[in-house]
């Protein structure tokens, strides 16, 4: 009898411990549905993070943990997915083939990737909290289990977090591709039917923004503390291998079934990551027989079109863009045509006249920039006659840039009427054109422009600064003298700094006078001078000179000058004489500091001057009232 009532206390015993590793071990598959009923034509594709790898995920009977994990695992799963769709769509992109699926699934992506990454930071603190409170929550071992799942997912959400911003642009940009567009957003419109997702239940944790923000740096700083915890925990309860152990090993599982489609995948794509790096290195370091080879033998055509462009900058590799505008396909040919025209060699004449009349816009437009670079006749005819009279946009900007380039006075009138555009970019492009230019009409409808367009004043001045030439820093001088804004007076500043155009530079302040051959109001005159002209200070005589003005009798030194010319059909743009000292406003543009970082502005008659530029900010001290 006794024996019966051992028996009986036994099995019940085995029955209470049967029922408690049943409800503590359970568990449920997860696949790419679970995240949205709206994602189904995707689960089992290639797009799926599923498909090579099976996940379960436990089922712990606790409402805290059961939420969070099936959060934890739809953010995890939809970041994998979306990381999936742009390699895929970035790999079908180079070899030309359609990425209608992954558009569509792109548009899926773009409504629920943010609410996801928002959502990344709490739910890592969440997971480190729920890690911690394990022991307390579970017996057994249970607690080894749900340890072992929290720690797979929270090194799943670290690998993903620094991962999920370059995602979330690699969708927008597959979506706001223009390439793309045409074939993908109405196949995703057309489909996307309203869905209406299981209402996800949002612990505290992760709906307090500050209590996410008072916590995470001090977790994030010392993660070997939670660390520790789950390892010890783990290795008392189960006795088996440390979580880190079993997570590399199931990593390196994962690895070892991608099938031959994925692993090609990943290689393509490291391939092309290894080949810009090598552009990107030949051309720091000026190697154009080695961007050459590239551009010839390189199997993956983006990395080619990286070296062509590479080639143009460095104005080298004439020859080889040639062949590959002969030779490659779509992808390497605008590249190529892009590069000889930064190169503008009158060789490539016959490359250009032939790009005018290709499909593409962009290589047409930057053929009418080539052939203005050759300076040749025809070109400049072509440019007139069809460049300037094309409907697009980017084919009149380039070639406006390219009647530019062959210099002549009767073009300004061209730009003058073009600058009168309604059309942002054409305006833009002729302002270009004027500083490419760079005559002395040209830079006067610069400044001119500077006055009048104020929204676009900046822009103006940086390209009056891009021209090299003393006409430019006497341009530059001129707005600076008329202009009192600021902003504009600090760009200024900057520009000549750059251009290290230190020095004196003198004023007229008559209207009516001439610059004379000699230190004489007698001798012979080189160039009609009138008030507000600038000209660049070369010496002035040792001795002094009475001089008549108006009524007064005024004695001082000649100053010698390099001025603009302005006689009709003068050889030389610049021509150099003498002004007397009185008739002048002398400003001196001065380095100081020997680092060269900052400079003065300074009117040597008035004794003002104003600091041009200091990288430096200036500290604002606040006032006291």
């Amino acid at each position: 009898m006794f024996q019966k009532g051992q028996d009986i206390i036994w099995k019940s015993s085995l029955w209470v411990v049967l029922v408690l590793l049943i409800s503590c071990s359970t568990s449920k598959p997860y696949q790419l549905t679970d995240v949205s009923p709206k994602y189904k034509e995707y689960q089992g594709s290639d797009l799926d993070p599923h498909k090579s790898k099976s996940v379960t995920i436990p089922v712990t009977k606790n409402r805290k943990y059961d939420e969070f994990i099936q959060e934890a695992h739809k953010a995890i799963a939809l970041l994998e997915f979306g990381e999936n769709v742009a390699l895929r769509a970035d790999s079908k992109k180079t070899v030309g083939e359609p990425v209608d699926k992954e558009m569509q699934a792109a548009a899926y992506l773009e409504e629920d990737l943010p609410v996801v990454i928002a959502k990344l930071p709490g739910l890592i603190q969440t997971n480190q909290d729920l890690i911690d409170s394990v022991p307390n929550d579970f017996d057994g071992p249970a607690i080894g289990r749900v340890s072992y799942e929290l720690g797979n997912i929270l090194d799943s959400l670290k690998q993903n977090s620094p991962k999920a911003i370059g995602i979330q642009n690699a969708i927008r940009h597959l979506r706001s591709d223009s390439g793309n567009y045409n074939q993908g957003k109405d196949i995703a419109e057309k489909d996307i039917k309203p869905v209406v997702e299981d209402p996800v239940i949002i612990t505290n944790e992760v709906e307090t923004p500050k209590k996410i923000e008072k916590i995470i740096p001090n977790k994030v700083e010392n993660p070997s503390k939670i660390s520790i915890k789950r390892l010890n925990r783990k290795a008392k309860v189960t006795g088996k291998a440390k979580v880190t152990d079993q997570i590399n090993e199931s990593v390196k599982k994962e690895e070892e079934v991608l099938s031959e489609e994925e692993k090609k995948d990943r290689e393509y794509t490291d391939q092309i990551r290894k080949g810009l790096v090598q552009v990107f290195q030949w051309e720091y370091y000026r190697k154009p027989k080695n961007l050459e080879k590239i551009l010839t033998t390189h199997p993956i055509p983006r990395v080619r079109a990286a070296a062509a462009l590479a080639l143009g900058r460095l104005k080298a590799g004439r020859v080889s863009l040639e062949n590959a505008i002969d030779k490659d396909g779509y992808q390497v040919r605008p590249a190529a045509y892009k590069a000889l025209s930064d190169i503008g060699d009158k060789r490539s004449l016959s490359y250009f006249i032939a790009g005018t009349k290709a499909e593409d816009p962009e290589v047409i437009a930057v053929s009418y920039e080539g052939l203005g670079k050759t300076k040749d006749p025809a070109g400049r005819e072509m440019i007139l006659t069809t460049g300037l009279a094309s409907e697009y946009v980017v084919i009149v900007s380039g070639a406006l840039r390219g009647l530019a380039y062959h210099k002549l006075d009767a073009d300004v009138e061209v730009f003058s009427k073009f600058l009168k555009s309604n059309d942002q970019d054409i305006k833009e492009a002729c302002l270009e054109a004027l500083a490419i230019h760079g005559s002395r009409e040209s830079l006067r409808i610069l400044e001119k422009f500077v006055s009048e367009e104020p929204n676009m004043a900046l822009l103006a001045i940086d390209e009056i600064s891009k021209n090299p030439s003393l006409s430019a820093t006497f341009a530059l001088i001129r707005l600076n003298e008329s202009q009192t804004d600021e902003k504009i007076n600090k760009r200024i500043g900057e520009s000549l700094l750059r251009r290290k155009a230190f020095g004196k530079y003198a004023i007229i302040l008559i209207e009516d006078d001439y610059l004379r051959a000699e230190p004489n109001e007698r001798s012979r005159p080189v160039s009609y001078i009138k008030n507000k002209e600038i000209g660049l200070i070369l010496s002035e005589t040792k001795k002094e000179f009475a001089v008549r003005i108006g009524e007064d009798i005024l004695t001082d030194k000649y100053i010698q000058v390099k001025m603009e010319s302005t006689l009709p059909g003068a050889r030389d743009a610049f021509v150099t004489g003498w002004v007397f000292y009185p008739k002048l406003d002398i400003i001196e543009v001065k380095q100081l500091g020997s680092d060269g970082n900052s400079g003065k502005y300074s009117n040597l008659k008035k004794g003002k001057h104003n600091n041009l530029f200091n990288p430096i900010e200036e500290i604002k001290v606040p006032r006291k009232d």
